[in-house]
């Protein structure tokens, strides 16, 4: 079964994507910052990461360049509604592009498009 890792600060959702992924078939774990998601990885192997950009402790910037660093060949897709009075949401998508994720998301987005998504970077019908 394929297996996500969603890395999300936002408890609402975190819950919403879970579910979505869920519905899809896909079996799914979470963690709350890049640091927890960080050690999860390490102890286990994920088809797709789907992270949030800006989060408190380690953000999904760092948890990008660490992958870039250690497991260069894991699938990451990025979510960000930027981070306001910090940075617009165009300058994360360009942040988590330049660091390797293997696709953006804008929030808000339509779950549905989301999970499209993951099937179509692993080559799922």
């Amino acid at each position: 079964m394929t297996k996500i890792l969603v890395v999300e600060d936002d408890t609402d959702v975190r819950s919403s994507l879970i579910i979505s992924f869920r519905m899809a078939g896909f079996e799914t774990d979470e963690a709350t910052d890049g640091d927890e998601a960080i050690r999860m990885i390490a102890e286990g192997r994920y088809d797709l990461v789907v992270t949030d950009v800006w989060m408190p402790k380690v953000d999904g910037i760092a948890l990008l360049k660490h992958l870039a660093a250690h497991q260069a060949d894991q699938k990451v897709i990025a979510i960000s509604g930027g981070a306001p009075g910090r940075a617009p949401a165009n300058f994360s998508v360009a942040l988590a592009e330049t660091y390797g994720a293997d696709a953006v998301f804008h929030k808000p987005f339509d779950n549905d498009d989301l999970v499209d998504a993951v099937k179509d970077l692993l080559g799922l019908p």
